[in-house]
């Protein structure tokens, strides 16, 4: 059973940082897991990241497969992106990765 972690590391302005973790909390994590492709989401600050450009966290989501998230990517993709650009604009920015979960 591979399962994956879908990773989006952000990198979050100061000035919107509280609003930032109101709106993944709220209503991007709820988003993701309407979905119905992901399980078991965790928000992690990355320790020491903090600068005059903000703080990063990393927010991940398991997904089974794949095909799977491959599947989500093409349904999904384009609102992931648009939701947070619409809401923080270049206040914050993000890119993803996929993990493989080794035992």
């Amino acid at each position: 059973d591979i399962m994956l972690i879908f990773n989006t590391t952000y990198k979050v302005s100061g000035k919107v940082n509280d609003n930032w973790i109101s709106w993944i909390k709220e209503t991007h994590i709820p988003f993701m897991l309407e979905t119905s492709s992901f399980s078991q989401a965790q928000i992690t600050k990355i320790v020491g990241s903090e600068d005059e450009e903000g703080t990063s966290y990393s927010v991940q989501f398991h997904i089974a497969d794949m095909n799977t998230l491959m599947g989500w990517h093409k349904e999904n993709a384009s609102a992931f992106q648009n939701n947070c650009y619409n809401e923080f604009g270049s206040d914050v920015s993000f890119f993803s990765t996929v993990l493989e979960l080794i035992d």
